[in-house]
């Protein structure tokens, strides 16, 4: 079930790579933002079981939001606020009998989406922890701090500073707004520095052709997107990631999915604000 709930809080964000990280500046090929702040965007997640669980059938598994929830300043400069909220709900609760609740933060930059700031809230059944992740820029550095709140009093479990880090590692979310803003075309390959908690990886995707993807939110013509090499323990032993992002100006990702050993984990949109 754990990997599962990693789903909700991971999936997204997996969705397509970029133009190499290392440099901070707006590529060449991007276009003004089809986004802005407001904007929210929900997911209805569920939860296919693998064919030995043949007699399971799919289930609905959560719900999940993200949205570019505004403005604000970090160390006296503007940034902009992304949050991602994932709630398990359904059938799938009742059987794994786990609740997922977990709220991740992040301070990026507007122009460029490297990551300032990362602050992480996670409540998956009696586990409940509190992250926190500052990139230092200027030495070359990230701080990050892990609390585990499940004890009373709370204890510190992670209190580091890493070294030798990249001028700019974008999150996993900052990487997806970062990406809608680059043109697509299909064969086209891309690769980025993504950071998760003090780990920094590189990702490798490819841009396929466009299908049409149904959704509760709707119909769209769809760019679809695999990625191989990815980010975070809920790939570690395989697996493979797709996303469909819209094929209009806005680049909604409107349909994620995810092959596990546990199964397949599909998220489709559901509304989107703004």
């Amino acid at each position: 079930m754990r990997r599962i709930a990693g789903c909700l809080v991971l999936l997204i964000a997996f969705s397509v790579g970029i133009s190499p990280a290392a440099a901070p500046d707006v590529p060449a090929n991007a276009v003004a933002a089809p986004f802005s702040p407001g904007e929210k965007i929900t997911y209805e997640v569920q939860w296919n079981p693998p064919w030995y669980l043949f007699f399971l059938p799919t289930m609905h598994a959560g719900e999940a939001e993200l949205s570019l929830a505004g403005e604000k300043r970090e160390n006296g400069q503007k940034a902009l606020q992304i949050v991602f909220h994932a709630r398990s709900s359904g059938t799938l609760v009742k059987l794994a009998g786990m609740h997922i609740d977990d709220r991740f933060e992040y301070l990026t930059e507007p122009e460029s989406f490297c990551t300032l700031r990362a602050s992480k809230r996670i409540i998956e059944g009696k586990r409940k922890r509190e992250v926190t992740v500052e990139y230092l820029r200027e030495t070359g550095q990230l701080h990050i701090r892990e609390t585990d709140m499940a004890v009373s009093p709370p204890k510190v479990k992670k209190d580091e500073i890493k070294d030798d880090v990249p001028k700019c590692v974008r999150d996993l979310f900052s990487a997806l707004y970062y990406v809608r803003r680059l043109e697509f075309f299909p064969g086209a390959e891309h690769k980025s520095l993504v950071g998760d908690d003090d780990k920094v990886k590189e990702v490798m995707s490819r841009v396929g052709k466009k299908e049409m993807v149904r959704t509760p939110g709707g119909e769209f013509e769809a760019w679809k997107v695999d990625t191989i090499a990815l980010v975070g323990g809920l790939f570690k032993g395989g697996g493979s990631f797709k996303m469909w992002l819209s094929a209009d100006e806005r680049k909604l990702p409107v349909q994620f999915e995810a092959k596990v050993n546990i199964g397949t984990v599909i998220g489709k949109l559901k509304t989107v604000d703004n």
